[in-house]
């Protein structure tokens, strides 16, 4: 593991020539935002560069603009010189298939390898390493990288940037909402990001579906006093039965903790048969990233996540027992 500055990282993209940029999948505005607005700018300083997530992008997000974006790595160019992960620190957040193919890629073939992230405890070694856990977004390391080149920035790199901010942030809204997050929004509009357009998509273009989502979802809400956590739960069945996805759950961890009598907010969702994504959120109130640690997860002090195998009545029993005892 090697620890590298912004301008160490800006020498080994100047020396490379085909880039591919990935990010954690079930993406979000963070890994979206940051990985798009990377690969714009490097095209417009002459690199080629590929995106690669292996899931989609989410629908909230679609009113950002893409090119030379794979789901799947059968259709690559076989000459890239340079990997750029972004908003993870593990290879197994990249997928199976994306892991495999960056160990028999990279890793063997000793390739540069560039990891760029605000999340604590990483994992990956034999790559240069820039990670800042104060961050409030990995989009605000990729601002800082880009203007280490003193290029122009246009709207739209400007755009998918400052939605990092947004949607990590929450608008805002939570504690990781520092200084810079404000200074460099405001950047990023004086360059000309659209941040009407960013807040119209993500928060107020709903659908009723949505809603009726929400309404099975907060029908499982379970409270604990004691702790101060509220937990609730979304089946597969759930988003079957109102024609909804993954995506139109997205942020339901984080509205619990908005109520002034819940320091910790947990949203579990099927994956498939006894397997649960489970969401993390609180403010300040304590370190989800140890405690998603625990259960082989990981994330920041305020917003963490782990995936859980087995019965969702055992998890929510560890989850409280590890909370009151842990």
């Amino acid at each position: 593991m090697q620890n590298s500055t912004l301008s160490d990282i800006k020498g080994i993209i100047e020396t490379k020539n085909n880039i591919l940029i990935v990010s954690h999948y079930s993406p979000d505005g963070d890994a979206i935002g940051s990985s798009l607005a990377l690969s714009d700018f490097l095209d417009s300083i002459g690199k080629k560069s590929f995106i690669y997530n292996r899931d989609q992008i989410p629908n909230y997000l679609d009113f950002l603009d893409y090119k030379n974006f794979y789901n799947t790595t059968e259709a690559f160019p076989q000459d890239f010189d340079l990997l750029i992960l972004l908003d993870l620190n593990d290879f197994e957040r990249t997928g199976e298939d994306m892991e495999s193919y960056i160990n028999s890629n990279f890793v063997n073939d000793k390739k540069s390898i560039v990891v760029i992230d605000h999340h604590e405890n990483p994992t990956i070694n034999n790559a240069n390493l820039h990670i800042d856990t104060d961050a409030a977004s990995t989009g605000i390391l990729v601002y800082r990288l880009i203007k280490k080149f003193n290029k122009k920035i246009n709207s739209k790199v400007a755009t998918s940037l400052l939605t990092t901010v947004i949607t990590d942030t929450s608008s805002f809204k939570n504690s990781n909402s520092n200084t810079e997050s404000f200074m460099v929004s405001a950047e990023l509009m004086e360059i000309g990001a659209e941040l009407d357009l960013i807040n119209s998509r993500i928060f107020a273009n709903e659908e009723i579906k949505k809603l009726q989502l929400k309404t099975k979802i907060f029908s499982t809400l379970k409270f604990e006093q004691e702790i101060r956590t509220a937990i609730c739960f979304s089946t597969t069945m759930f988003y079957e039965e109102t024609n909804t996805t993954k995506d139109h759950s997205a942020g339901i961890a984080n509205s619990l903790i908005s109520y002034s009598n819940v320091e910790i907010g947990i949203f579990i969702r099927e994956i498939e048969q006894n397997k649960w994504k489970t969401s993390l959120r609180t403010n300040n109130y304590c370190d989800l990233a140890s405690f998603a640690n625990k259960f082989g997860g990981g994330g920041h002090k305020n917003a963490a996540g782990f995936t859980f195998n087995g019965e969702l009545e055992l998890l929510i029993k560890k989850i409280i027992s590890e909370l009151k005892h842990g």
